[in-house]
This record gives C-alpha cells, structure tokens and sequence, in this order.
C-alpha cells in the first residue's frame, strides 16, 4: 500500500516517538498533518482534545491513507474517522500499557475498555516494547483475558535513538551523572540521591543534573539541599536536553519496580545512548537486560541502593571500563536509529495488507 498522507494524533509532555515520527515523514516527503494536545489534564480536557482531533481531521474535506493514534483515546478517533471515511487505515500505538493506568475505577475501566477496542478495531498495533517474539504488552493484555487471535497484529516498535554530534571525551566532566524524566514517583529518584549522597563521601568533586519537572520536584529540592545536584526544570526542546546532558559521563534510569516501565521501552535509555553514555539502569523495563548484555553500563536490582552506589562507583573510578561501555553505547545506539525503527513499522503495513 502506497502511502503519502498521514494524520499523527499525540499526548505529549515532552518529545517522544510521535515527533520523532512527524520528522522522518517530512524528511520521507510526505503530508503529515500533526495534532498534539497536553498529556497532563483532566477527562475534560481530553475529551474536548478527542473533538478537536475530528475537527482538525474533518475540516481538511480529504481522505488520508493512515492515521497513527498514539495511546488508546487517539486511536480511538482514528477508528471513528476510519467509519466516517476520512482515513483508509489505522494504525493503534501504545507507548505504555498498565492494567492499573488510573486510580479511579471508572476511568481505569474505561482506559481498558477503549485499548481493548482499539485492538479489535484498528488495523495495526504498533507497541512501545523491546523487540522479542511476543513483546511484554502482548502478553501483558493476554495475562488479563485479550483473545490469543489479536496477536498476530501486535508488533514491538521500540524508542529509537537520534543521530547528533557525539560530545568529544575533552568536553566531558567524568564525574557528572545525568538523569531525564518526569519528576514524579516509581522513577527512583529518591533512591537516587540517597544514593549520589554516599557517592560524593567517596567522589566529592561529583555532580548529578536532574532534568525535567513534575510533582516530586519541590520535594527533592529540599531533599537535595546541600548537595551538588542541578534541577534545570521542564525543558520542551529535545536539542535542550542534549545540550544539558552532553557533558555528563552516566546516564541514569532508576525505575522502580512498576507496570507501566516494566512493560514499555523508555524514551531515556535512547536519549543516553544517543550521546554514548554509558548506563546505570534497574532491571525494571527489559532494556536493561540487552544494556547488560551489549556492554553498555551497569543494570541493578530495582531498590537496591548498594548495587546502585556500587555501579556509579564503578563507572566513575574505572576509566576502561568507562571507555568501553562508551564505545558500546554508541554501536547500540546506531541499531536504534529512528529511520531504522520506522522503516521496520512501516514494513508491518504491507504485511497485514
């Protein structure tokens, strides 16, 4: 199938597969019209985001040949555009997936009452996992009763890394650790400066940036007091994240033992590698397994501060080891290419033509 006109509807907070897609699109030539509305609201707001989508689809009085509906609420405007013959095919993308999404019962029963008829009725799933036989929101949705039938349209679409300017070793501080994310719980961020705090009794002249903002951001502020440790707030632009990160020796992602991270592939993981930073990463998301493997830093058991000191420690102190895991991060990093993830989704289309 011949492809020249698609629609991306996002939830964004911060840049993610959905921008990263809207360039690879552009650069391939095509028409994209892209619809972002804030992942941060209320039902409210999203509702009114969901009628915005139609609109700005509808008023275009044109037929587009796919629509790329990131999480469950997008997709399902997808499906509605699809009947009312604006869009010839759909494809479902899910960049997390947890049984237990919100708090409040009514909204988490609707939250799996739509991703489930997302899956029935879209004609592709594109999930935000690492690339195994049967990736873990496959069998996560198959764990809580989804027909083994739907299977066969799911495939892993992980987070893909940017090709950029790799920072030269002479612009590095070697005892600059560097964390991004949302600032909120499960994100291990208070085991991680528990953590930095014995590692600057050993490494004094160490310093740990924090990027990003959220809920729990006040909070490690005052946490972190008298600490070497940088908050630089919410940064919208990608090209600022790595900025800030580029002279930084560690990336580190702390996810505590969660459902959303266990399932999904973090965005961080790909930011680091992007910049051949060597990793610290708990063995939450399956990541940290091939970063293990592949040479590219340390993984540790999720709440476990003395493997974490012990990791930072090590990659600190150790020069060749750091070199290597270097090098490694930057062979990684040239498997994840974006280009090279899209051109494998696209691929699924003609498969399921």
């Amino acid at each position: 199938m011949t492809i020249n006109s698609i629609v991306i509807a996002t939830h964004s907070f911060s840049p993610g597969t959905s921008q990263a897609l809207q360039d690879y699109l552009t650069r391939e030539n095509k028409e994209v019209l892209f619809i972002e509305h804030p992942l941060f609201a209320n039902v409210f707001i999203w509702a009114i985001g969901a009628l915005d989508t139609l609109w700005k689809v509808i008023r275009t009085r044109k037929k587009f040949d796919l629509y790329v509906g990131s999480n469950n609420l997008n997709a399902f405007m997808g499906i509605i555009l699809k009947k009312l013959g604006f869009v010839k095919r759909v494809v479902f993308f899910t960049p997390d997936y947890s049984i237990n999404r919100f708090d409040n019962f009514i909204l988490n029963h609707i939250y799996l009452w739509m991703d489930f008829f997302c899956l029935r009725n879209a004609d592709l799933v594109w999930n935000s996992s690492s690339i195994m036989p049967v990736d873990l929101m496959v069998l996560e949705r198959e764990k809580r009763g989804i027909p083994y039938k739907y299977r066969n349209k799911q495939f892993a679409v992980p987070d893909g890394t940017d090709d950029i300017k790799t920072p030269f070793l002479e612009d590095i501080d070697r005892f600059k650790i560097g964390f991004v994310g949302h600032l909120k719980e499960k994100m291990g961020l208070e085991l991680l400066i528990d953590a930095f705090n014995e590692v600057c009794n050993q490494i004094p002249q160490s310093k740990l940036v924090i990027i990003g903002s959220g809920p729990l951001e006040k909070y490690l502020r005052k946490k972190s007091k008298g600490l070497n440790i940088e908050f630089t707030g919410f940064v919208g632009e990608l090209s600022g994240v790595y900025r800030l990160l580029s002279d930084c020796a560690i990336g580190i992602a702390p996810y505590e033992k969660n459902t959303i991270s266990q399932y999904t592939d973090p965005g961080k993981v790909k930011i680091y590698l992007s910049l051949g930073l060597p990793i610290v990463i708990s063995r939450v998301p399956r990541v940290a397994t091939e970063i293990e493997k592949m040479n590219c830093g340390i993984a540790f058991d999720p709440d476990n501060k003395k493997e974490l000191i012990s990791a930072v420690l090590r990659l600190l102190k150790d020069d060749v080891f750091f070199y290597s895991c270097r090098i490694n991060s930057l062979k990684l990093a040239e498997e994840y290419r974006w280009d090279k993830v899209f051109e494998r989704a696209f691929s699924f289309l003609d498969i399921k033509q």
